[in-house]
């Protein structure tokens, strides 16, 4: 039996996790660095609802912030290209932790700043965490999840991405009005430091990764054993799809785009730039839209939380959809049917003297949409590559993708300008189109399960 592996001369680490009945270990362990991506997205929401309180305070054009947060943009796609890297030649648990200290440092530090210039350095070295988490955590999820468990636990840990940006809104609902913008990097960049110590000195390395080298052998055993497995102390333990995958040690670009993974790299980069200049578009300038609009502060924090918490509630339902339809017709459903909202939207009638509950319905629909899809594709990376490519695979779709939210401030911006409201949510609806024709290049989605 694979959990016996005691008695098998060789035992396949894809088996053993597999086979093996998911337990409380692996729950504490998706939970720790669960909690890290409620972080990431948490800390990268606070400067969208900081800027129109710093306007008044600085008293600057909302203009002057597109760098500040393009640059922070910029950081994380870097951080998200080297990540991967990092997490492939040094391990899912370094990444993860040191990841964590930095954008949790750089965010407190953020509390501080009393000029542009001085945020703008902030914001890269807290983009360049940011981003070195997600391809470690994608892949620490992956691999500590059994085959038949494995979209789920993955959706669910992205998931908290909105998750975080829906905390980001309520925090600033509360702190705003009376504690102002600073104090939403102190308690940002705090919690992010607190859990990143707790990670240091408790998270394991993902089993998938200690199986490759046989110096790890030890530290491995020790960790299936606590997973629940009777491991012998002279077992040999393999990962087969590593051989499979013809021993390849670390991720280079050329082996992305190599005759066999070419169509789905192509596929994976189009629709992650496309989706990540959706998202942060709306996620990022919506707050300032609508203050600008003459909507309160309390108004515009509470639109950041819908966006956010449609894109969380849609994962769970995203989840549903690949288990019956398998992830090409569920997302690209997704991604039809957010062309049609978003176009929508350009006529709706905005005015602050009204309520603003059929406003923030909507907006919760458009998060529904664009967030849930930008949660769900990584389960569709980490179902494309094998373990030596994979964390590196959605390093480079992933940092590809960040390029679409870098250009994601100028876009907004310059749409504000030339036609305001509508021809944003035109833009919106041309990148959801974008995500809908990449999504139907890529050839091994997620399938739907055999009937």
């Amino acid at each position: 039996m694979a959990n016996e592996a005691g008695s098998e001369t060789v035992a396949d680490i894809g088996r053993l996790i597999d086979e093996r009945p998911w337990g409380r270990y692996q729950t504490w362990v998706v939970i720790l660095v669960a909690l890290a991506v409620v972080m990431d997205g948490l800390d990268n929401r606070l400067l969208p609802l900081a800027i129109p309180p710093l306007i008044k305070e600085w008293g600057v054009t909302r203009d002057a912030f597109a760098m500040a947060t393009s640059v922070g943009l910029a950081g994380m796609v870097i951080g998200t290209m080297v990540g991967g890297m990092l997490g492939d030649r040094f391990g899912r648990r370094p990444t993860i932790t040191g990841s964590v200290l930095v954008f949790g440092v750089a965010t407190l530090a953020n509390a501080f700043v009393n000029d542009i210039t001085s945020m703008i350095a902030m914001r890269l070295i807290a983009g360049l965490g940011m981003g070195a988490l997600m391809p470690a955590a994608a892949a620490m999820f992956a691999e500590f999840a059994p085959a038949h468990r494995r979209s789920l636990v993955v959706t669910l840990g992205i998931v908290c991405i909105p998750l975080g940006g829906t905390f980001s809104g309520v925090l600033g609902a509360v702190l705003l009005p009376v504690w102002g913008w600073r104090s939403l990097f102190v308690v940002g960049g705090a919690a992010a430091i607190i859990i990143g110590l707790i990670q240091l000195f408790t998270l394991p390395e993902s089993p998938r990764y200690l199986a490759r080298d046989p110096k790890s052998r030890g530290a491995l055993i020790r960790l299936l054993r606590r997973i629940g497995h009777s491991i012998a102390d002279d077992q040999q333990i393999v990962d087969a799809s590593e051989a499979r995958a013809e021993g390849a040690r670390k991720t280079t670009v050329t082996q992305l785009f190599g005759k066999e993974y070419i169509r789905d790299t192509i596929g994976l980069w189009a629709a992650f730039f496309a989706i990540f200049m959706c998202l942060y578009m709306e996620s990022q300038w919506m707050p300032t839209i609508l203050s600008d609009a003459g909507y309160s502060v309390q108004v515009s924090s509470i639109a950041s939380s819908s966006l956010a918490f449609g894109g969380m509630f849609a994962s769970v339902l995203g989840v549903a959809a690949i288990t019956w339809f398998g992830s090409r017709k569920g997302l690209m459903g997704m991604a039809a049917a957010g062309v049609l909202v978003t176009l929508g939207l350009t006529q709706y009638p905005t005015d602050p003297a009204q309520s603003a509950v059929p406003l923030l319905i909507l907006l919760t629909i458009t998060g529904f949409l664009v967030g849930g899809l930008q949660i769900m594709i990584y389960s569709v990376a980490t179902h494309v590559y094998p373990t030596s490519l994979r964390a590196g695979g959605i390093g480079w779709s992933v940092g590809f993708g960040r390029l679409g939210s870098v250009i994601s401030p100028f876009i907004a911006t310059a749409a504000l300008a030339a036609g305001g409201w509508e021809t944003f949510f035109i833009l919106l609806a041309i990148g959801l189109t974008v995500t809908f024709l990449s999504l139907g290049i890529i050839r091994r989605h997620v399938p739907p399960p055999a009937r």
